[in-house]
């Protein structure tokens, strides 16, 4: 049923770490990190002059293969029971996925309504040259 550019998401978490400055959305397979995920975060705070001279002033988005990218989502659109990403062609070397297109299934027992507000909040920060040209939460 799912590829490497299609899976089902079993373990949502939502977290804010005041400690390390961030906010957290992490989506993935399984709740041991055996298998695949996409984490994205952003600062509490809005990014830097540091942060802008460096490109880093922007959400980043952290996967399973040690992959990090700062922006690069282009277009994301979330359902009841889906969530759909799609990247812009640097990200997906980066984080060397499969696809620029990643559709994941979302477990039913999922609290999508934090889900589309944790995302909101993460893919909403920073430079707006960054920012998915399409946002459907």
């Amino acid at each position: 049923m799912v590829s490497g550019s299609e899976w089902l998401v079993r373990v949502v978490v939502i977290e804010e770490k005041v400690l390390d400055s961030c906010f957290t959305v992490g989506l993935a397979e399984d709740e041991y990190g055996e298998g695949r995920y996409l984490a994205f975060q952003c600062g509490l705070e809005g990014p830097g002059e540091q942060e802008r001279t460096l490109g880093l002033d922007s959400y980043c988005v952290i996967n399973e293969t040690g992959g990090v990218y700062y922006g690069g989502v282009e277009n994301v659109c979330l359902s009841a029971n889906r969530i759909l990403f799609r990247f812009a062609s640097e990200a997906v070397e980066k984080l060397d996925l499969p696809t620029g297109e990643i559709n994941l299934h979302i477990a039913p027992e999922s609290d999508v309504e934090s889900l589309r507000g944790g995302l909101r909040r993460v893919l909403t920060y920073g430079n707006p040259e960054k920012l998915p040209s399409v946002l459907q939460l």
